[in-house]
């Protein structure tokens, strides 16, 4: 099968039995050679390193091997070196022809049953644009295009990481969710949830996300649950996904009102939006968004990304006490002493212990601008004019302290090398002061910190600079 190919003669060959290894194995033999082929003869695919390249059933010749290994022609000065994609993997190159590429398995037969609930129950929309299933409108505000910004660079490290990237080559090739692994699960659930996290990220002894074990069903929110699905641009497949997350939010949700349900395949996500009465429900979705960018865009942007952050941008009311649990901030309290006195616990509007004069909220926000995060939070236990002040500022993301509040012009640095896909400068404010910081790159001579996320059992680093 491999006669005629021209590849380094110590190269491995791993040939893969489904029934005893992972699709590409994770048994791979380690070793210091320039490349390892592994045969998925589940799928009909050949990895290289670990990736997909090509289909079994029509493997390219010499030349567009080596083509499309290389990404040159085999008199271009070949040096051995592999075609990578956008975010640096080892890929298959563009100028591969399409008959040579490995293929995607078809999506899983959707039995009918699957398909009851959302037949039977009042469909008001199935393409429905987020801004009219949220009834906001079409136009960004600040807030939401730094949610956004940060969401693409979260995204974009996920694509970058070289376990994780591997992994998201995997995702594409499972046709049906229950196959995900539970690393696979992970990280498409860090994906579909980050944005819906209080935004506020730190060292973890001060600020720490917890990853919730693998369900089927994750709430993020009170309104909104996840499903991590698969093969959403698939019709069946995305109705059958509705149905389940209709009949759980049925389950589940006793009281009238709007609840949302998320979609989420990793490449592709759909947003529903469930509505309880007394006594009927209905149900509008958006199309299958897109999500993931392609390995090999040019923009990190996405409409998938963009309405999952608009998503997590709605007001929420529980939103403090997340903050609350998330930064541990009554602990931190208690160790210092400084537990706010009794009845701030905004029982009252005024603590009977604080005296002030009867100030607008404007004049307490405009008090709140001038606090570093911790007193921030603090300031919002006081009272409950204090922490709606101290809430328009909280739901901005803070790294570090640090309040991103703008998305200033793209420098010139980050549009080269593909950089932008990954790592993004916002405009951020400490107490009254205003610097420009990077999210995703490490840069040498410049003052660098690491936000790390534990992603199932496995660990993904940020880096965060001040530049000035």
């Amino acid at each position: 099968m491999l006669d005629g190919l021209k590849s380094p003669s110590d190269c491995l060959l791993w040939i893969e039995n489904g029934d005893e290894f992972e699709s590409p194995s994770l048994k791979r033999p380690s070793s210091a050679c320039l490349y390892s082929y592994e045969i998925d003869l589940d799928r009909n695919i050949f990895h290289i390193d670990g990736f997909p390249f090509f289909s079994l059933e029509c493997l390219p010749d010499d030349e567009v091997f080596i083509q499309s290994v290389t990404g040159r022609l085999p008199d271009e000065n070949y040096d051995e070196s592999f075609s990578a994609d956008h975010y640096g993997h080892t890929a298959c190159a563009l100028q591969c022809p399409p008959e040579h590429k490995y293929k995607k398995p078809a999506p899983q037969t959707v039995d009918d049953s699957e398909l009851a609930t959302y037949q039977s129950l009042r469909c008001t929309g199935s393409q429905v644009a987020l801004s009219d299933l949220l009834a906001i409108s079409d136009i960004l505000c600040q807030n939401e295009h730094v949610r956004v910004s940060l969401l693409e660079v979260m995204v974009g490290q996920c694509m970058r990481n070289s376990d994780f990237g591997r992994e998201l080559y995997e995702i594409e090739l499972v046709n049906d969710h229950k196959q995900l692994t539970d690393k696979q699960w992970s990280i498409a659930f860090f994906m579909a949830s980050i944005t819906f996290v209080p935004q506020m990220f730190d060292d973890m002894m001060f600020v720490y996300h917890r990853m919730p074990e693998r369900k089927e069903f994750t709430w993020v929110r009170e309104d909104t649950v996840v499903f991590i699905a698969t093969y959403l641009n698939d019709k069946s497949c995305l109705q059958a996904s509705v149905s389940r997350l209709i009949n759980t939010i049925s389950e589940q949700k006793d009281n009238p009102g709007s609840y949302f349900g998320i979609a989420f395949s990793v490449y592709h996500c759909v947003v529903v939006k469930v509505v309880k009465d007394a006594h009927t429900m209905s149900f509008s979705h958006t199309d299958a968004l897109q999500f993931t960018p392609s390995f090999y865009a040019e923009t990190p942007s996405t409409p998938g990304i963009t309405a999952l952050a608009r998503l997590g941008h709605r007001i929420e009311p529980a939103l403090f006490k997340r903050i609350l649990e998330v930064s541990k901030h009554l602990w931190h309290l208690s160790i210092e002493k400084t537990l706010p006195a009794q009845g701030a616990d905004s029982s009252h509007d005024v603590p009977h212990n604080i005296i002030y004069p009867p100030l607008p909220l404007e004049l307490w926000l405009e008090i709140a601008r001038y606090l570093p995060r911790f007193d921030l939070i603090t300031f919002g236990l006081v009272s409950k004019i204090c922490r709606e002040a101290a809430l328009v500022l909280l739901r901005y993301p803070h790294i570090y302290g640090y309040r991103l509040v703008a998305i200033p012009k793209i420098p010139k640095y980050l549009r080269e090398r593909h950089r932008s896909l990954h790592t993004a400068r916002f405009s951020a404010v400490r107490g009254d002061i205003f610097y420009d910081v990077d999210i995703g790159m490490e840069w040498k001579n410049i003052t660098s910190k690491m936000i790390d996320f534990k992603v199932g059992g496995h660990w993904l680093t940020v880096h965060f600079s001040i530049c000035g």
